[in-house]
């Protein structure tokens, strides 16, 4: 009886000493920082675990100022928006997030190597909503194990960096607001920028075939096929361009 007492002090006396220590862990690369860098309208706040993240300032892009010097364990995220001010702002923070190398996780989704323990995320287009930090052994492992979600980071990248967007034209101009206002002459307003969002889909649908196309391309291949696909598409623009030239000249 005294026999298995002591064995089962043996067995749980590692847990009572690590349940009993008070000091935390270092050394180890965290899956996911709990802290969250949230972007809206309104500014930049910070959630999650607040005591990782010291505000290091707001300045103006291009102003000369000196950050203080990195810890080994910390990195800095600046979050640049161009929108606020003349020449926009730089939100900086320090995050402390132990030894280990890190990328800045966008949306979710898109990944931002953090270099030199520093990383420069620009929101001023307005559609990045989240920031976050995780280890990089992590994301790269993700993305190895899972073909479709390395598929989908990369199509959602590539709209994120296009600057055209589906059907783009047609939305700009359609607008059915004024159907029923100005005894009647809404609805004719109406009707003639329903007819303008028609003529513009034509442009609408040959733009989305080739940013998608292209899309497909970044997603499967890569930067070089996307910038075939663009190459391919202004050469057949160009090709069309002066054969109808050609043709009107014959006229």
């Amino acid at each position: 009886m005294v026999r298995r007492w002591l064995q089962l002090q043996l067995l749980l006396a590692p847990l009572l000493l690590i349940a009993c220590d008070p000091q935390p862990q270092v050394g180890f690369t965290p899956v996911l920082l709990p802290v969250k860098f949230s972007v809206s309208a309104s500014g930049v706040s910070v959630s999650g675990d607040k005591t990782l993240v010291t505000p290091i300032g707001v300045f103006s892009i291009g102003a000369k100022y000196s950050l203080p010097d990195k810890d080994a364990d910390s990195i800095y995220v600046v979050i640049r928006d161009r929108r606020q001010g003349d020449t926009g702002f730089d939100h900086t923070y320090q995050v402390r997030s132990g030894r280990g190398e890190f990328t800045a996780v966008v949306d979710g989704r898109t990944t931002v190597q953090v270099v030199d323990r520093q990383v420069l995320i620009d929101v001023t287009e307005g559609k990045i909503e989240s920031i976050e930090l995780k280890g990089v052994e992590q994301v790269a492992a993700v993305k190895e194990d899972n073909p479709l979600v390395r598929f989908v980071d990369n199509w959602t990248a590539h709209w994120r960096e296009s600057i055209y967007a589906p059907f783009a034209f047609f939305r700009w101009a359609y607008d059915d607001s004024t159907m029923g206002e100005w005894y009647g002459l809404g609805f004719v307003w109406f009707l003639l920028r329903l007819l303008f969002a028609l003529f513009l889909l034509v442009p609408d649908l040959i733009l989305t075939g080739v940013f998608a196309a292209a899309g497909l391309g970044y997603a499967l291949l890569g930067e070089t096929a996307r910038n075939i696909v663009y190459g391919l598409a202004a050469l057949v623009g160009l090709f069309l361009v002066v054969a109808v030239v050609a043709v009107a000249n014959d006229w």
